[in-house]
């Protein structure tokens, strides 16, 4: 009987569901293709180093004159753009982006989609329409070029086929052998073209340095200067090279397909098979957004669904691949430990004698803050993004997640800025393209790893993709056992790097051990924090510390705490313990101001004396913003009333970045000194629904200035998305227009967790909330109770059955 009890235990708790999709595996072989060309307007490519490059181009060719100066390519902030970008995208299946080219007169729909998961390449296609704007010419002439290039010099790419063979047949046939990937064929076939549409198909083969594929716009612009045709079309010369044009010209509108098979696959793609994977993709993505992502009141209508799912698209749309290397500055020199007066002016010196070598080649599989201004990977940027994308797809942020932790060097050093290879370096000015390995940057990989953590132990609820890591928890804690001693480094090294000088502080108690501050500070910027040009003391001193940066060294103490907790490393999580309590005392005992009522970095004047530097903003509310106050806190009142006060940085349009009342508010590059930043703005949406959601003195006035807060974020990046067409870097506290670069949509994206946290204006708590699972307790045992209870009431059933059972035996003798 008990071994049968064991037997029914066992079952439910295999039957416990970890996703709303089932617990399917799901491969990375659905990773493998994608437009993992971020900064191109479409640029596909496979996740394999030195392989295949391809891209898409176009202009308006009414004038073949101005074929050259209208051509688009990479995505860019001034070109005439009413807006652009993916309205439903999912990285393992594909989605639809639309183009509105106001310059060109031409609306374009792009829309791609895999439909082979085969474990080395499988087949996918891409869909190109065209649609001319009401002002557009009655048979206003477009020309396309898509292009397709290898990096790889022992690969053959061939174009010779369909075309060569019959001249009038506009379908172009590529066919490939390249190491890495399966053999393949490309073909580009019109679909839906009117007779009188196509004017021509043009190809143009050639051979060029492999590392120069990437300037394919030029290389283009070069090939059709030097053509003699008089409508605009390179040279047809179909054949062997690593770098073949496929030009097309229409009049109208017009369709046509690009379909790649792989020989590793019975099935051919065609366009049949496109449509069904268009298709597929397109229902997936709606059905999942609908359980994942579906916003709450009051901004449940359709507009507001629309621009949800737009922003998720375009997070993840513009997830890339880079693969090259990374300019270093190896010299260690002593001058960057910044520990003299002047050290700003000595570190710079130092930095113009820097040795800078090219170190790698690296890859990198990340999300972009914007494909058009910042087409890479920033750290502290990336953590934000998986907080978007990890309720959608979990396997994929810890893939993504890994990638980053593999750049760690050996002493545990993450560069704050991926710029790798020469395409990623064409978008930065070469004063910003070195890296420094003593510069530290916001740990937000490990608000990440905190959350699978959660997800993993049951006390959240996970409705995305099937998880791999989720559905098998041997599997989920061998991936924590594997990236834990990275996080542990980086950790150590943060600590040792960012270390503060601690002499004169003994005075306030011995008990404040822990000081920090970021290296990289001038006296106009700390980079490095992340908050740029964020006030700091005047002028800066070695012995100054920085309330945040302390901060986040607790915020790292508490993820590994729960980390060593998960993976029973017992004297770890006593040690990251001990690290969260003496962080939390540092905290209170040296950056709070009681005359200011706000926490606020110190410097050291007179040669001993410390003095609090307090400018009032988004560096007053860190040790809120990393959870290192709970709803009893002694400062937590003021800390509220900071927020909420309209004279301090309360807005109708979210939280200003600095005090008004504050000198510096506004002035010089106001980057941080008065805006609106989305990212920091979700970090206290998060702990006001915690506290809000949870027993304390203050709990009321939390949920009043959470769901005000949560509606003015709301209506802040839709109203501007709405207006012009795009997600923004940051929002004008005054009117809350959007501003700087435009389409950021990095974290600014996380308006979409904002909009599906639970609407608490009624007073009552929601019925569910995926951000507090009530059928969980804190320590993450409640799924255990509940099982152990079944496990107890099925023992009942049968003891009583057993009974019955026997008094009928004892009755018959």
């Amino acid at each position: 009987m008990f071994p049968l009890i064991l037997l029914i235990l066992w079952a439910l708790i295999k039957a416990v569901p970890t996703t709303s999709e089932g617990l399917s595996t799901s491969s990375n072989a659905t990773l493998l293709w994608g437009p993992y060309r971020p900064n191109l307007y479409l640029g596909i490519r496979p996740r394999i180093p030195n392989s295949l490059l391809m891209g898409l181009m176009w202009s308006n060719a009414d004038d073949p004159s101005d074929i050259s100066k209208n051509l688009r390519h990479t995505c860019e902030q001034d070109e005439g753009m009413a807006g652009y970008g993916w309205t439903a995208y999912d990285v393992r299946k594909g989605g639809m982006q639309i183009v509105n080219d106001t310059g060109n007169k031409l609306d374009l729909i792009t829309q791609f989609a895999k439909v082979s998961d085969d474990e080395r390449s499988g087949n996918w296609g891409l869909r190109i329409q065209c649609i001319p704007r009401a002002n557009a010419l009655d048979h206003q002439k477009t020309t396309m070029i898509f292009y397709l290039g290898s990096e790889d010099s022992n690969s053959r790419i061939d174009c010779t086929e369909g075309h060569k063979i019959n001249p009038s047949n506009s379908d172009v046939v590529c066919d490939s052998t390249m190491v890495g990937l399966r053999n393949f064929k490309l073909k580009i076939a019109d679909h839906r073209v009117d007779s009188d549409s196509l004017q021509r198909t043009s190809v143009k083969s050639l051979t060029i340095p492999a590392d120069s594929i990437w300037q394919a716009k030029s290389i283009f612009t070069s090939q059709l200067k030097g053509s003699d045709s008089l409508e605009g079309m390179v040279a047809d010369s179909p054949g062997e090279g690593n770098l073949h044009f496929v030009q097309k010209i229409f009049e109208g509108g017009f369709e046509f397909d690009v379909l790649f098979s792989s020989d590793s696959t019975s099935e051919t793609m065609t366009s049949s098979s496109l449509t069904e994977g268009i298709q597929d993709a397109l229902s997936t993505f709606s059905k999942r957004f609908q359980s994942v992502y579906s916003p709450q009141a009051p901004f449940q209508d359709e507009q507001h669904i629309k621009f949800s799912q737009s922003l998720l698209s375009n997070l993840m749309g513009g997830i890339g691949y880079f693969y090259g290397t990374s300019k270093v500055d190896v010299s260690s020199a002593p001058e960057y430990a910044e520990n003299d007066q002047n050290f700003w002016g000595q570190a710079a010196t130092a930095r113009s004698r820097a040795v800078v070598e090219e170190q790698g080649p690296y890859q990198l599989f990340s999300a972009v803050p914007s494909r058009s201004f910042f087409p890479r990977g920033f750290l502290w940027d990336e953590g934000f993004h998986l907080q978007v994308i990890m309720d959608w797809d979990m396997d994929l942020v810890l893939e993504i997640g890994s990638s980053w932790f593999d750049l760690m060097d050996e002493n545990g050093w993450i560069a704050r800025e991926q710029i790798l290879g020469p395409e990623a370096r064409s978008k930065v000015p070469s004063e910003f393209q070195t890296q420094y390995p003593h510069y530290a940057n916001p740990p937000t990989l490990f608000l990440v790893v905190q959350a699978f953590v959660a997800r993993l132990s049951r006390q959240l609820p996970y409705p995305g993709a099937p998880s791999r890591y989720l559905s098998d928890p041997a599997a989920g804690k061998a991936f924590l056992k594997a990236i834990y001693p990275k996080l542990k480094k980086h950790y150590e090294w943060f600590c040792q790097t960012q270390a503060g000088n601690l002499k004169n502080y003994q005075l306030l108690g011995s008990d404040f051990n822990q000081g920090y501050r970021w290296r990289g500070r001038t006296p106009q910027h700390i980079l490095t924090s992340g908050l740029d040009d964020y006030p700091r003391a005047q002028p800066p001193h070695p012995e100054e510390l920085h309330v945040d940066a302390l901060c986040w060294v607790g915020s790292m103490a508490v993820a590994l705490g729960k980390i060593s907790a998960f993976l029973d490393e017992k004297e770890d999580q006593k040690m990251f313990s001990k690290h969260e309590t003496d962080v939390v005392q540092s905290i209170d005992g040296i950056h709070w101001s009681e005359p200011d009522q706000a926490y606020c970095d110190t410097t050291v004047v007179d040669g001993n004396r410390v003095e609090k530097v307090c400018h009032k903003g988004y560096i007053s509310l860190f040790p809120f913003l990393v959870g290192l106050m709970g709803p009893d806190h002694s400062h937590l009142e003021a800390v509220l009333d900071l927020i909420r006060d309209p004279e301090e940085l309360w807005s109708p349009y979210g939280l200003r970045s600095l005090s008004p009342k504050d000198k510096y508010y506004g002035t010089d590059e106001n980057y941080w000194r008065s805006p609106v930043w989305i990212n920091i703005n979700y970090m206290v949406m998060q702990r006001l629904l915690e506290l809000a959601q949870h027993p304390g003195p203050y709990q009321h006035k939390v949920r009043e200035i959470y769901t005000e807060l949560r509606v003015n974020l709301g209506n802040t990046v839709f109203n501007s998305w709405k207006k012009t067409g795009f997600a923004w870097e940051q929002y004008n506290p005054d009117t809350g227009k959007g501003q700087r670069t435009q389409h950021f949509t990095g974290w600014t994206a996380l308006i979409v967790r904002i909009l599906t946290m639970p609407d608490l204006q009624s007073g009552s708590q929601p019925q569910t909330s995926k951000y507090i699972n009530q059928l969980t307790d804190t320590d993450g045992w409640g799924m255990t109770l509940i099982l152990m209870m079944m496990g107890m009431l099925i023992c009942f059933v049968f003891w009583r059955r057993l009974k019955r059972v026997w008094r009928r035996l004892v009755a018959s003798i």
